[in-house]
């Protein structure tokens, strides 16, 4: 799952390099450098490619400090999504 993010967060920033610099320590904001249209992008892509839905309204952007705590958070959404 990792290495999907991450794909992404290069995808949509349009990087190819990217990819090979972010790991799972990698902040999803400040080292993926998305922007708040950006940002948006990722997580409509991330609910499509993983079958969730995010609550904007709740979402805690702690998430977003590291590519593991936001794996982490989709997993717990799949998680209830199936229950």
């Amino acid at each position: 799952m990792q290495e999907q993010i991450i794909a992404m967060i290069s995808e949509i920033k349009d990087d190819a390099q990217l990819a090979n610099r972010l790991n799972e320590h990698s902040s999803i904001m400040e080292d993926g450098g998305l922007d708040s249209l950006q940002l948006i992008t990722f997580l409509l892509k991330v609910e499509e490619r993983f079958d969730i839905e995010i609550d904007f309204e709740q979402f805690d952007f702690d998430f977003l400090e590291s590519v593991t705590a936001f794996c982490n958070y989709i997993s717990e959404l799949q998680k209830t999504a199936s229950v």
